[in-house]
C-alpha cells in the first residue's frame, strides 16, 4: 500500500475506535445524576458533531485527487485532534 492508502486505513480505524469510545461514554452516562447527565449529553452531542465532521473530511479525502489530498489530510488531522481531545476529556470526566 502507498502512503495515502496507509493513512486512510489508519484514520478509518481511529474514527471507528472513537465511535466505539463514544458509545461506551453514552453507556456510562446512564449512571450520572440528572443535571450532570444533561451536561454530559450536550457534550456528547458536540462530540458526535465533531465526529461527523471528521468522517466528512475522511470521505472527501478518499475521493480527492492527488493535488487536493494533502489539503484534505491537513483538515482531517485537525478534526481528528479535536475528536481525540473531546473523547479523552469526556472519558476523564466520566471516571469516578
Amino acid at each position: 500500500m502507498g502512503m495515502r492508502e496507509d493513512y486512510q486505513a489508519l484514520m478509518e480505524k481511529q474514527l471507528q475506535e472513537w465511535k466505539a469510545q463514544t458509545e461506551r461514554l453514552r453507556a456510562g452516562a446512564e449512571q450520572l445524576e440528572a443535571q450532570a447527565k444533561a451536561q454530559f449529553d450536550r457534550n456528547l452531542d458536540l462530540l458526535r458533531s465533531k465526529q461527523a465532521e471528521a468522517w466528512e473530511h475522511f470521505h472527501q479525502l478518499k475521493v480527492s485527487n492527488e493535488n487536493a489530498w494533502t489539503q484534505f489530510k491537513t483538515h482531517l488531522d485537525a478534526k481528528g485532534e479535536e475528536v481525540k481531545s473531546a473523547v479523552e476529556r469526556m472519558m476523564k470526566n466520566l471516571k469516578p
